[in-house]
């Protein structure tokens, strides 16, 4: 068997990666660009999605912006048939985007459990699913689910955030059985702490404490889980599927 020159390389691949104007997903857009991906900037703004891509432009790198709401099914069927038409399909899905309600399980009502669930389970499932369509007649692809280690250490006031979590890494697994005769591969990164503007919460003593709790004894940097997406997405990654990779500095281990 014979290795690619560069089995990293993403040249003539088009990604779509949700909620990538900020943060983890926009660590994610930038390494795929870096790596030769034609990148897809997708937020709930206009104007954000525009101002990123153009952002990447300006570094050399292949990118455009285009809102999508996953919590609405049409923005969903939009998308989709975007990049149909002017890209001729998709290779690479990261499904970050993300609702994360700050609440207790007695103060969770059912408007707020029907809206995460919207945006968190229902819109990720139905845009992996369009994505299937768009990458079967180019010979398969790649689907990842960003999910966190609250999937499997849950945290008070983060109820919602960590059941739909867990919910990605059995809906990770189905896909990737189901799909796997396409050539296409679904697998899930469960992040810890990473150096985004919800790290910016924990300040001082609550932060000095979350440093002694990790091996590595720093927060994680949202291109080291673009790397992660990286393999996943790339020929390096081509027999890894339905597999689920905690990036958190070692904490889950120390902790629990």
């Amino acid at each position: 068997m014979s290795l690619r020159a560069n089995p990293f390389d993403l040249a003539g691949k088009v990604a779509l990666i949700t909620g990538s104007t900020m943060g983890i997903g926009l660590g994610v857009a930038r390494v795929l660009a870096q790596a030769g991906a034609h990148v897809v900037i997708s937020s709930r703004k206009p104007e954000d999605c525009a101002r990123v891509a153009a952002e990447l432009t300006n570094d050399g790198l292949s990118a455009e912006g285009r809102a999508c709401h996953i919590g609405r099914m049409e923005d969903i069927a939009a998308i989709s048939a975007h990049l149909k038409e002017r890209r001729g399909g998709l290779d690479i899905l990261v499904n970050n985007a993300v609702l994360s309600p700050w609440r207790s399980i007695d103060d969770t009502d059912e408007t707020l459990f029907m809206k995460a669930m919207e945006v968190n389970m229902r819109g990720n499932w139905y845009l992996s699913v369009e994505a299937t369509k768009l990458m079967k007649p180019r010979g398969g692809g790649s689907i990842v689910n960003i999910s966190s280690v609250a999937a499997l250490h849950p945290d008070k006031m983060l109820a919602l955030y960590s059941t739909f979590k867990t919910a990605m890494i059995g809906m990770s697994r189905s896909f990737a059985l189901e799909y796997g005769e396409f050539g296409i591969r679904v697998n899930t990164i469960l992040p810890g702490l990473i150096d985004t503007k919800l790290a910016k919460a924990f300040e001082g003593e609550e932060m000095t404490k979350i440093l002694e709790g990790t091996p590595l004894r720093r927060i994680g940097r949202p291109e080291e889980i673009g790397f992660a997406v990286l393999y996943l997405s790339s020929a390096a990654g081509a027999f890894t599927t339905g597999a689920s990779l905690v990036i958190d500095g070692g904490a889950s281990i120390a902790s629990h």
